[in-house]
């Protein structure tokens, strides 16, 4: 399955597109990390592959700059795909992730691969975000952004803002709020 996220939807579109190949077996799961990588990488474009062959073919036909692996997958395992597209693409910045990550974990350091548990998305997400700025070159291009809802004042850090606020469901437009961590509300 060859599935293209759209770009996102703020309204600034000038950013570059990076492309993600994201394989796992599991659809549910592509769903789900496909949508929060879309949510913290700004113009990220997904294609997923549900075993390894698919994500080997549609490594090497799409050449994303990022890929995100599962260890486990049928036909060919993650390792297997990310030595083969490392070696036919080496610029392509390739992790792993599992369920069972202390099992693998021997196996992906002697590919110097980085290794995920599939239940800390956080830190996959974080991965993700640094390789997309990295590959863009503009150090603060993909960031998230401090963001309040014009309708309701809700605050929200995110790098593209959602269609819908979700705390009153407007359909918001966003202003950008000056992010101060210890911010004195003064009350008058």
């Amino acid at each position: 399955m060859n599935n293209v996220v759209p770009l996102s939807r703020s309204s600034s579109r000038t950013r570059e597109r990076i492309d993600l190949l994201l394989a796992d077996e599991d659809a549910v799961l592509r769903s789900l990390v496909a949508s929060r990588a879309c949510d913290a990488v700004g113009g990220l474009s997904v294609h997923e592959a549900a075993d390894g062959a698919e994500a080997v073919r549609i490594g090497l036909q799409q050449r994303p700059q990022l890929a995100l692996l599962d260890v486990n997958m049928p036909r060919l395992g993650g390792i297997e795909v990310a030595t083969t597209l490392r070696g036919l693409q080496p610029q392509m910045r390739l992790a792993l992730h599992s369920a069972d990550p202390d099992r693998h974990r021997e196996r992906a350091r002697e590919q110097r691969l980085p290794l995920f548990d599939k239940l800390e998305l956080d830190r996959t997400l974080d991965w993700l975000e640094a390789g997309a700025r990295s590959y863009t070159g503009r150090p603060g291009a993909l960031q998230r952004r401090s963001l309040r809802c014009s309708a309701c004042g809700y605050g929200i850090v995110r790098a593209v803002p959602p269609e819908r606020c979700p705390m009153c469901h407007a359909d918001a437009s966003w202003d950008n709020a000056p992010w101060r961590p210890f911010a004195v509300t003064s009350r008058a």
